[in-house]
């Protein structure tokens, strides 16, 4: 089954119906998830049609004690159950580091100690390197640092784009209330 997805990126903060509709797809809203929100510098939204099947956000450190100095996190990232292992998870990741490379900044993440699969990712990653953990309303969390090899990757590519940021773009753009800049449609694999 062949479905097309599409992606939208935003350096615009969400307010009203946006804002609700990623409300939509996170299971907790919380504080951290209201100060992630409003601290976005970059969001990446994917749609099937019109539904909202993933986000996920880049945003400064909220609470996250880490030592570098101005870095982004990458965080706050959803599929729904039904578009899991198709890859979404990956290319919005993609979209995210590549951001947070281009801008100059260190990018981190942090993953709950709850989340085994994530983490053991990480630490088996070449690019990624453990700063620390901290515990977090009773809830130990690990943080990742890109490693400088990351940066220097990126800089030998900074002259090509990822595939979806060359893909070709939509006709219809998102309306402007919702505030995504870029919306493009890729064609995903399941």
């Amino acid at each position: 089954m062949h479905s097309f997805l599409r992606y939208s990126l935003s350096t615009s903060t969400p307010f009203g119906v946006a804002r609700s509709e990623l409300e939509s797809l996170y299971p907790v809203i919380d504080d951290r998830w209201n100060q992630k929100i409003d601290r976005a510098r970059y969001i990446v939204s994917v749609y099937d049609s019109h539904l909202l099947i993933a986000a996920g956000i880049v945003h400064d450190s909220v609470i996250a004690p880490t030592s570098v100095m101005g870095a982004l996190e990458l965080g706050c990232m959803s599929v729904r159950p039904e578009y899991r292992r198709r890859g979404i998870r990956q290319q919005i990741t993609k979209l995210r580091l590549d951001f947070v490379l281009r801008t100059g900044s260190t990018p981190i993440t942090v993953i709950d100690s709850d989340n085994p699969g994530s983490w053991a990712a990480y630490e088996r990653s070449e690019v990624w390197e453990r700063e620390r953990s901290f515990e977090y309303q009773g809830q130990v969390k690990y943080i990742y640092r890109g490693v400088p090899a990351l940066t220097e990757l990126t800089a030998t590519t900074s002259n090509l784009e990822l595939p979806m940021l060359a893909a070709q773009r939509n006709s219809t753009p998102l309306p402007a209330v919702w505030g995504f800049d870029e919306p493009s449609e890729v064609k995903q694999m399941s």
